[in-house]
């Protein structure tokens, strides 16, 4: 007797794969394919070019610059989320009666927008106004000095990024059994203790699966420079994906723009590799 083929999960895997082919594989491919071509101010080909985008894009200082910015932002931004979430998460971690408050405090960045939280670090961060400057009696010019601008965009990264990671830690953190932490304690062993070797193994598939979703979302970052600091000053904030935007928005050099994003895509690409070998080795699932 033949069996009934059910159709269901054939519709709901093409209904995903029709999204992805839009949204994601057509748009990829057709800027690759176009990073390859003179494009004009229409943004339109109009001759092909090979890899002469490419060639002007790493002779250019401004975009090994923004790579520099970038890596930067992304090497700092993402093991502070991680770890600062960790904390709060191991602090958070037994259920008392204000837990629901202190909870939703630590995740209430998670539902503020990017633009809104430009908005209001623009005015804390004020060089003249801001309320941080005042309190702590200081007179540092966060967004117009470029040795400090960055800082103050890994400060908004970190505090944006915290609410998703949080949750997630505190998730990953409660679900570890207590008997081991009980065993362990009765042999003597501090909370650093308990934290190496049953918590960070245990959670380890947490902490990987945010380590590759905020690597993504910091390298690709670009919604605060544009809010903030349009790349500056001198260039100190200028990341790759603002300067895919500005030589395709600004400049209408839409060729060099199309170059930028596929290897920015291909640095992110890269960078998740890496993370998913060391997933062989430092990830747990048992």
């Amino acid at each position: 007797m033949k069996k009934k083929i059910k159709i269901n999960p054939y519709i709901y895997i093409l209904l995903s794969m029709l999204c992805l082919i839009t949204f994601i594989y057509y748009p990829a491919i057709k800027t690759m394919i176009k990073s390859l071509y003179l494009v004009n101010a229409q943004n339109r080909p109009v001759k092909f070019i090979g890899l002469e985008n490419y060639i002007k894009l790493f002779s250019d200082p401004e975009f090994i610059n923004s790579i520099k910015v970038t890596f930067t932002y992304a090497l700092v931004v993402v093991p502070c989320t991680l770890l600062i979430s960790l904390i709060l998460a191991l602090f958070s971690s037994r259920k008392r009666k204000m837990s629901v408050v202190y909870e939703l405090l630590y995740a209430v960045p998670m539902a503020v927008s990017v633009s809104v939280a430009c908005v209001v670090f623009s005015i804390l961060l004020n060089g003249n106004l801001g309320l941080i400057n005042h309190v702590f009696h200081l007179n540092v010019q966060w967004f117009t000095d470029k040795n400090v601008t960055l800082i103050a965009l890994m400060f908004i990264g970190i505090w944006l990024d915290i609410g998703m990671n949080y949750l997630f830690m505190l998730s990953a953190v409660r679900g570890v059994p207590a008997e081991l932490l009980e065993a362990a304690e009765i042999d003597g062993a501090g909370i650093l203790q308990k934290v190496k070797s049953i918590i960070a193994p245990l959670i380890s598939p947490t902490v990987f699966y945010l380590f590759c979703v905020d690597m993504g979302a910091a390298l690709m970052m670009s919604g605060p420079v544009i809010i903030l600091t349009n790349g500056g000053p001198s260039g100190a904030t200028n990341t790759m994906i603002y300067y895919m935007y500005k030589k395709g928005f600004y400049i209408f050099n839409y060729g060099l723009s199309y170059a930028a994003a596929v290897i920015a895509f291909i640095i992110g690409f890269i960078a998740v590799l890496i993370a998913f070998v060391w997933e062989r080795k430092g990830v747990k699932y048992s």
